[in-house]
């Protein structure tokens, strides 16, 4: 073969390889598979650490704020069928709804944080309804309201000593109006009770803080609580309220820790009740059901409470042992309790 043969052999040789490379670009772009190299794994990306806030008070003198608290009871008592002779329960209700707006300012701190404040009470509206007693309807804003004995604590004071977990520790100089409402009238008793030490105490100290030196959480952490009710003679019923500390979003500049609060029976009974455990002398046997739940926003930067609620709902009943012989009526006894608190900062 001459060397220009040869020549011919390899130009058209590369011409073929040519066009077979191109004819394979083509179908690649009109719908064949590009191979591509396989793509690497991202790197795992670490979630960010919780952040650590701190749940506690952080009063300063010269604090002032105003609070909103309402307060709802109920407790009914209702037997069904007859009567037993001398029976240990009356069938009963009574009811009552207060309302109280006050302002609370900061007098003193001392180094652990416990503050004085001196507390004012702005505004009062309540209502009272009794089997046994007369109603009261009373709400300071109305001008019809003016003579009623509840109207004297307008503009009254008085102090409370609590630590940063919310403990309230003292109530102290309480008006001397106090004794002047012990009038005889239902008025006169409602607007009393307001002013006992344990009815302030529970009023500002409803919901609990972690204690000291367990006040750095973070979110799902959790700290506990122990709750008593008395029932009068349904007894005592403790729960152990459990905070769980949800999210701290932000909420117009300000942060704010949302808390939720779910509870359990206990067995434990806060120490004021603990004497007053007395034997019942009905069955004990009882149906009961519960339910006790709350929740609320604590700001975090103000170190204050600023809203807050709990809903309790009791119920108790019990069947009686019929007499010997008896075909009659079963005799069920029913009773049944709500207590409802919330405080909300209004200023």
């Amino acid at each position: 073969m001459t060397t220009n043969s040869i020549f011919r052999c390899v130009a058209v040789a590369g011409i073929c390889c040519s066009m077979f490379v191109w004819g394979c670009e083509q179908k690649a772009q009109s719908g064949g598979v590009e191979a591509k190299p396989l793509a690497q794994a991202p790197a795992p990306v670490k979630a960010p650490a919780k952040e650590q806030v701190k749940i506690a008070l952080k009063p300063a003198v010269g604090d002032l704020a105003t609070y909103k608290i309402t307060t709802q009871a109920r407790r009914a008592t209702k037997w069904q069928g007859p009567v037993p002779d001398k029976a240990v329960f009356d069938e009963n209700f009574n009811e009552e709804r207060v309302e109280m707006v006050f302002t609370q300012r900061i007098e003193s701190v001392d180094p652990n944080g416990t503050a004085v404040a001196l507390v004012t009470i702005d505004g009062v509206k309540c209502r009272y309804s009794n089997k046994s007693m007369a109603s009261v309807d009373f709400d300071s804003s109305r001008p019809s309201d003016a003579n009623n004995p509840i109207m004297k604590l307008i503009g009254q004071t008085y102090l409370i000593r609590f630590n940063p977990s919310n403990n309230m520790l003292a109530v102290d100089n309480l008006p001397p109006v106090m004794m002047k409402m012990k009038d005889g009238t239902s008025s006169g008793q409602a607007g009393f009770s307001f002013l006992l030490p344990e009815a302030i105490m529970e009023r500002h100290g409803v919901m609990q803080l972690p204690e000291p030196g367990k006040e750095m959480l973070k979110a799902g952490q959790k700290w506990s609580r122990i709750k008593t009710f008395a029932f009068g003679k349904m007894g005592l019923k403790s729960y152990e309220k459990i905070y769980t500390l949800k999210e701290v979003p932000d909420a117009d500049g300000r942060r704010i820790a949302v808390i939720d609060m779910n509870t359990i029976p206990s067995s434990e009974v806060e120490p004021k009740y603990r004497s007053q455990q007395a034997e019942i002398n009905v069955p004990k046997t009882f149906d009961t059901n519960d339910s006790y739940t709350g929740g609320g926003e604590f700001d975090l930067k103000a170190g204050r409470i600023e809203n807050y609620h709990e809903d309790l709902e009791a119920s108790w009943m019990v069947a009686l042992p019929a007499k010997q012989g008896d075909a009659g009526e079963p005799v069920v006894l029913k009773m049944s309790a709500s207590r409802v608190y919330s405080i909300e900062r209004v200023k």
